[in-house]
């Protein structure tokens, strides 16, 4: 009993200790099968990782056909550069218009957002997760059998710029209609063979289509529909045509005055005429403009036309009332009063309004009494006004062979109730002159003495005018202007203490007037 005890303790302890080793041994083994397991798990993380560190993109990937596999992504980003550009291209628009404009809308009119770094940050992202083995085998597929990606570009356009721009190009190609005109010729009045008037064709203006072509530019540019686009425009044609103004123009009046008789026809004074004619032939005088009151050119100045009449402005020296009209003496411009008075005959008949007149201060022989008008460059002037709702034009020139000052006006037609106008004057008061004036001076010494002037009668005239149609006198004559002609008593100048009762002028002693400096 005792031994079988001992074999069973011995069993027991045996037991245990194959148990003790058993346990001891598979730890250790544990261990090293951990180790090893460690070690090839290490090894794969080691390999994985520098899978994953080369920063390059994998050999086989594309990117809109361009190859990025060895390249950084900078590098990748680069090459991409003229994908970008040639993704736009064709963005932009070419305008046409007219014969041979062009005007471009080029890319600096848009803004473009490209995907790349997107797209790129998407690819360098290929087998960068999972196993080794599973990474590796990636990279071999991706080599095989490629990886191709695609950029894409978002465009956006600066409408308001390229509106403004278009709507500039629109007003710069806008052109005002102009109305047939009626153009005078005043060198007509030396040639028979050309008309006083040319009627010029109206010309067609233009106005640029701009709403529809940037409604059409919008449209495109949404639907990306870039290229090439057409300005079309319409055409205005002008209110006035050549044909609807032809014959409205009509010779209102003409009045011819000669230099035939007496000293009118010195060279001087006719060269005077000559030069005063040609600076108003031709001229045009627009009617008033209700909108524009501070607008004067509706008025004609016959002072402000010639300009001041020197000898320097080429006005020569030829004779002029001084004196009251008591004396004449040469001044520059002497005889231009003879064209002022023509005018003002031909202004009066032409029913066109007076805005200003003076007679002389002693009759002319040119024009009938009453119906003269001086000038003078500092003094007096003759103003006259269109009156009527078109275009007055007047022509002057002097017929050298027929001695004649000449003077036409034309404009619209007389309204229907008259056709022409006589313009007279008729004589209301003779004033005879005075008792003759001695007058003395210290200029002379007894027994001389010289006539300043001879004795003149004054007159007084008024002027009317009358309407006629059909021959036949249109109410009655209408007052136009009263014109008073001076007295003149004989002036003679004698030497100091003389007295006509006492003293006796002896012709032999009269001595000529004194010459002014």
């Amino acid at each position: 009993m005792g031994k079988i005890i001992k074999y069973a303790v011995s069993a027991v302890l045996g037991i245990a200790l194959i148990i003790v080793v058993s346990k001891f041994i598979g730890k250790v083994y544990a261990d090293s099968m951990n180790r090893y397991v460690e070690n090839i798990n290490a090894d794969v993380e080691a390999k994985r990782s520098e899978l994953l560190a080369t920063g390059v993109f994998h050999d086989g990937i594309t990117v809109n056909g361009v190859s990025i596999g060895g390249m950084t992504f900078e590098e990748a980003k680069a090459a991409l550069v003229p994908v970008e550009k040639d993704l736009v291209k064709n963005v932009g628009f070419t305008v046409r218009y007219g014969k041979d404009g062009v005007f471009y809308i080029r890319k600096d009119y848009f803004t473009f957002i490209y995907d790349t770094d997107e797209i790129l940050g998407e690819a360098i992202m290929l087998a960068s997760d999972g196993e080794y083995e599973a990474i590796r085998q990636e990279i071999d597929d991706i080599r095989e059998n490629g990886r191709s990606y695609t950029i894409t570009s978002k465009v956006i356009a600066d409408e308001e710029r390229i509106i403004n721009d278009v709507k500039k190009l629109g007003d710069s190609l806008y052109v005002e209609p102009i109305n047939a005109c009626i153009v005078p010729n005043p060198l007509s009045v030396f040639d028979d063979t050309l008309e006083r008037f040319t009627y010029k064709e109206g010309i067609n203006g233009f106005v640029a289509k701009t709403d529809e072509i940037i409604e059409e530019l919008r449209e495109r540019i949404e639907t990306q529909r870039y290229g090439l686009v057409y300005l079309e425009g319409t055409i205005i044609e002008p209110e006035i045509k050549a044909d609807s103004i032809e014959n409205t123009v009509v010779m209102r009046s003409k009045f011819t005055s000669s230099y035939a008789s007496g000293s009118y026809g010195k060279p001087n004074r006719v060269a005077n005429i000559i030069k005063a004619c040609g600076l108003v032939n031709g001229t045009m005088l627009p009617p008033k403009d209700p909108e524009n009151p501070d607008d004067k050119s509706y008025i004609f100045s016959i002072n402000a036309t010639l300009g001041p009449r020197t000898e320097e402005l080429g006005w020569l020296m030829a004779p002029g009332f001084v004196n009251g009209g008591a004396n004449s003496v040469d001044s520059p411009g002497g005889g231009v009063c003879h064209v002022s008075s023509t005018l003002y005959n031909a202004v009066v008949r032409a029913d066109l309004r007076v805005v200003t007149r003076i007679n002389h201060s002693s009759h002319v022989g040119y024009v009938p009494w009453g119906l003269d008008a001086t000038i003078d460059t500092r003094g007096p002037d003759f103003k006259f006004s269109n009156n009527t709702s078109s275009n007055i034009y007047v022509f002057m020139w002097v017929d050298e062979s027929k001695k004649l000052v000449c003077c036409e006006i034309w404009g619209e037609p007389f309204p229907s109730r008259f056709d022409y106008i006589d313009f007279y004057a008729e004589l209301v008061e003779e004033i005879p002159p005075t008792s003759t004036q001695y007058i003395q001076t210290g200029y002379l010494s007894a027994p001389h003495w010289y006539i300043g002037n001879q004795a003149k009668t004054g007159y007084k005239y008024q002027s009317y005018k009358q309407y006629y149609r059909n021959g036949r006198p249109i109410g009655a004559p209408i007052p136009v202007a009263t014109s008073e002609y001076k007295m003149h008593p004989k002036r003679v100048y004698v030497w100091r203490g003389f007295d006509p009762a006492v003293n006796y002028l002896d012709p032999a002693y009269q001595v000529p007037p004194p010459k002014k400096p």
